[in-house]
């Protein structure tokens, strides 16, 4: 039978998995960083509590250019790619944009520390038992982001980190919020 440990809450054979998944990709879009993996499904819907316990579901966004993103308070990449999301949402809110981020984390406090430390203005919401993160959209390494058309259809899943703020990423967002491509 095998012990499992617990750390912060959660089991540590697990986060070791994560963590290792989340280097993979990490190491992958080093090594080929334009990757990006281009879907036309529709986005799975969901509901889930924010890290007051507030539901809140990813229909309740349909009509806007949505950015889903699954990280963690202990992902390294995943903490260093939030300011340049959050700039991203404040730049684009008011024309459309909806940046929602879903924390695996097995706990709201750390989450709740990281949106006060950092003054994040998007949804942070919860899914401790991964049932959205990794059985609805096959999330296997963090961060790990889905840009969604105003439709609800997936126009692109992007794995590893991102500077959310460059031109290049601009531009796109731009072009999705006009309806292109």
């Amino acid at each position: 039978m095998t012990n499992f440990v617990n750390f912060e809450g959660g089991n540590y054979q697990m986060r070791r998995f994560l963590l290792l998944a989340s280097a993979l990709s990490v190491i992958f879009s080093l090594w080929n960083p334009g990757v990006s993996i281009a879907k036309e499904n529709p986005a799975s819907d969901f509901t889930l509590p924010d890290v007051n316990g507030k539901k809140i579901s990813l229909s309740e966004f349909k009509g806007k250019v949505v950015i889903l993103n699954f990280w963690a308070t202990w992902c390294g990449p995943c903490r260093a790619e939030m300011p340049s999301l959050n700039k991203l949402y404040l730049e684009f809110k008011d024309k459309g944009l909806a940046v929602i981020a879903v924390s695996v984390d097995t706990s709201e406090k750390p989450v709740k520390s990281f949106i006060k430390k950092h003054n994040l203005s998007f949804p942070v919401l919860m899914d401790k038992n991964k049932a959205v993160s990794f059985d609805e959209y096959g999330v296997l390494g963090l961060p790990t982001t889905f840009i969604i058309y105003k439709n609800g259809f997936i126009a692109e899943k992007i794995i590893g980190e991102r500077e959310w703020n460059s031109p290049r990423i601009k531009e796109k967002i731009i072009r999705l919020l006009r309806g292109g491509k």
